[in-house]
Parts: C-alpha cells; structure tokens; sequence
C-alpha cells in the first residue's frame, strides 16, 4: 500500500489537494456529519464543503472545524451544480429525501462515496446500480449490505464479489476484516483495526477519509483499501497512546490519523 501514497509534490496547493462535497446530517445527527467532515479534513481534502438542511447548517457551522465551509441547501439536487471532484452522501442525512438521494446516486458524473442513510435510499431501488454515470464506492456495515443483497450463507468475500460482479461499483463492507472488491480487481482484506471500533461515527470518519483520498486522485478501490487501513491503524495507534478498547472514540481516530499515513509511507507496520 505505501506505494499507493506517494509524497506530496512541494508545489501542491488547495486546488490540487480535492474539493470535496459531502452531504451529511439532520436534527439530532449532527455528530455524523462532524466526524465526517473531519475525517476528509485529516486525510488531506484541500477544499470541504459540508451540505447541509438550512435547520441544521447554522449549529454544523458551529460545531465543525473552522476549515469546513458549511452551506445550508433546501434542496439536494442543488450539489449536483458544485464544483467539486467527490461526494460523499448519507452519514446522518435521515430517512426524507429519498428521491433527491437516488436521484443523486444515479445522475451525478463524479465519484461518490455511499454511505448510512444514502445507502438504505438505495436498497430501496437497488436497479438504479445499473446505471450509474460515475465511479461509486458503497461502504455499508453488514446489516446495511443485508438490505442491499441478502447474505444467504455466503462466505462475506463471495457475498462481496457476487454483488460487485455485474456492477461498475467498488464495495468496502465493514467488520472484522474489512472486504473491498470492485468488479475486475482483487478482493482485499484489511488487517488493521480492533473491537474498540464497534461504537457508532467510526463509519462516518471512513467515509470522509474515502473522499479525501478520492479528491486526491485515487481510484474508488485504491481510496477503500488505503481508507480502511489508516482508519484501523490510528485506531491501533490510540490504544498505544493510552486509549482502550472500552475508551476510543472515533476523534480518537481522527487525531491519530496523521501517524497512520507516516507509518504507511515509511514502511512502520
């Protein structure tokens, strides 16, 4: 993987670094789109810009980092006329506005990534996978992948590559060693991480750091592998830092994101 993550060019500025969307968060799921955009914040993303309901944007803008821009939105089809080279959609968005979402899903040319609330939009209409007009990187938990495609007894590699088989689609299904497959590519198992991480919002952090590093220039797959990894390892970083597994939080995460990407270009794992 450390090839995968060459060292910044000298001259890199914003620009170059990604513009990244994501639409995230409603009443009560604020900490989502939080975590998200922090997540794309600590991987790199040169220009984050959080979408959110106008109910919601003015407490996000509080909330968040001070280099996230925050724009209140009525209407969610009105990203699809940003300029931005990834999105990411679901973390905390609630269960309205499904027909924005898919609509979305199917129509917008960039890479997006697909998560939480985006993906149970999805199960709903699960033909629209079929005609998608740009790159997707769907990465649901397994009860969101039951939804998506019933397990039925399979091992959780074929359950993967059954379902990425006859789509243009990069799947990260998460667990215990997490999967990635995209149709035409080896299948992927990630091998960092621990059970401290099953405790809600370290989802939406995956998701931002999968943008980021999309916006970056990295293919959807690429971005799910390397996303999956530095989550793991900054989580395997916390605990060596004096965090448990009963303690760690998901900005336990994030902060130790930066040690995850050192250790991964200086070969340390």
């Amino acid at each position: 993987l450390s090839e995968c993550l060459p060292p910044r060019n000298f001259d890199t500025h914003k620009g170059q670094a990604g513009r990244i969307g994501i639409v995230a968060g409603s009443p009560g799921f604020l900490g989502a789109a939080h975590l998200c955009s922090l997540g794309s914040l600590k991987s790199g993303g040169g220009l984050i810009t959080l979408f959110a309901s106008p109910a919601v944007a003015a407490l996000l803008a509080m909330r968040c980092p001070p280099e996230i821009m925050v724009r209140g939105i009525s209407n969610l089809r009105e990203v699809a006329h940003e300029n931005l080279d990834v999105l990411a959609i679901g973390p905390g968005i609630g269960r309205a506005n499904h027909g924005d979402v898919l609509a979305l899903v199917r129509d917008l040319p960039i890479p997006m990534v697909v998560d939480a609330d985006a993906l149970h939009a999805v199960a709903e209409d699960r033909s629209l996978l079929n005609h998608l007009q740009g790159p997707r990187l769907l990465t649901p938990h397994p009860g969101e992948m039951e939804r998506l495609s019933p397990r039925a007894g399979r091992t959780r590699r074929l359950w993967a590559e059954d379902f990425v088989s006859e789509r243009k689609i990069t799947l990260l299904l998460k667990g215990a060693r997490t999967v990635v497959a995209s149709s035409g590519q080896p299948t992927t198992f990630n091998t960092t991480g621990h059970p401290g991480m099953a405790t809600g919002g370290m989802g939406d952090v995956l998701t931002g750091v999968t943008a980021a590093l999309i916006a970056q220039g990295q293919p959807p797959h690429t971005a799910a592998i390397l996303g999956a990894w530095t989550c793991g390892f900054a989580a395997e970083s916390a605990i060596a830092a004096g965090a448990s597994q009963e303690s760690l939080t998901p900005q336990d995460v994030t902060n130790h994101l930066g040690q995850a990407f050192n250790a991964l270009r200086q070969g340390r794992f």
